[in-house]
């Protein structure tokens, strides 16, 4: 068991090597175009500024920018014959991918959070950033890391399904990535379109007349 868990943490930590630095370079460029964008040619306050890109990465585009990139940088890692020193358990690899996916989502935040921050107008960082505790919500940060967790793994867990039920054959293996790596994103959408019709519907307040 404890030589279970030790391949499990590997896992974890290779894949979270691999996409930590680009997750976080995406989420600071994200964050600061969005702050300097509504701030400035929108016209907009900071703190709506600050919400909005709040708004956008825990409902949005977060989960669903974060398992696009995860799944273009940890595709190779999940097809058959790569990095063999790994372990090859379909299950362990499907729970570390949920688990890499849902810390993913929070680094992404966290960095966009701090790119915004650094990008208002407004020179007081220590009440800007009480704003933006105060708008942020345990709940909705712990929904988007699942929501995260379930996209990486259900890619994760088609593409190992896909080889498996034959892709694995194909010769030529840049085919076989662009095929699941197109297959992956369609995964993706319709997780997406699922989740805010099914589970988190978006409700829209008619503005008062």
């Amino acid at each position: 068991m404890a030589q279970e868990l030790l391949r499990f943490l590997e896992q974890c930590e290779c894949y979270g090597q691999r996409c930590g630095g680009p997750v976080l370079l995406v989420g600071a460029v994200l964050g600061s175009g969005v702050v300097q964008l509504v701030s400035g040619p929108l016209g907009q306050t900071s703190r709506f500024s600050l919400e909005l890109l709040i708004l956008l990465m825990l409902k949005l585009t977060g989960p669903l920018l974060a398992g696009i990139l995860a799944m273009a940088l940890l595709l190779p890692f999940w097809l058959p014959g790569e990095r063999r020193s790994l372990p090859t358990s379909g299950v362990r690899i499907v729970l570390a991918a949920a688990l890499v996916g849902a810390l993913l989502q929070l680094m992404l935040l966290l960095a966009a959070l701090c790119g915004g921050l650094l990008a208002s107008p407004r020179a007081d960082l220590v009440g800007e950033w009480r704003d933006l505790l105060s708008a942020l919500l345990l709940g909705d940060v712990l929904r988007s890391m699942a929501r995260a967790a379930l996209f990486l793994a259900s890619i994760c867990g088609w593409t190992i399904w896909r080889t498996r039920a034959g892709h694995a054959s194909m010769r030529h293996r840049e085919l076989l990535t662009s095929n699941l790596l197109v297959e992956g994103l369609v995964v993706l959408m319709g997780l997406k379109l699922a989740w805010i019709i099914v589970v988190e519907p978006l409700r829209l307040s008619a503005s008062p007349q």
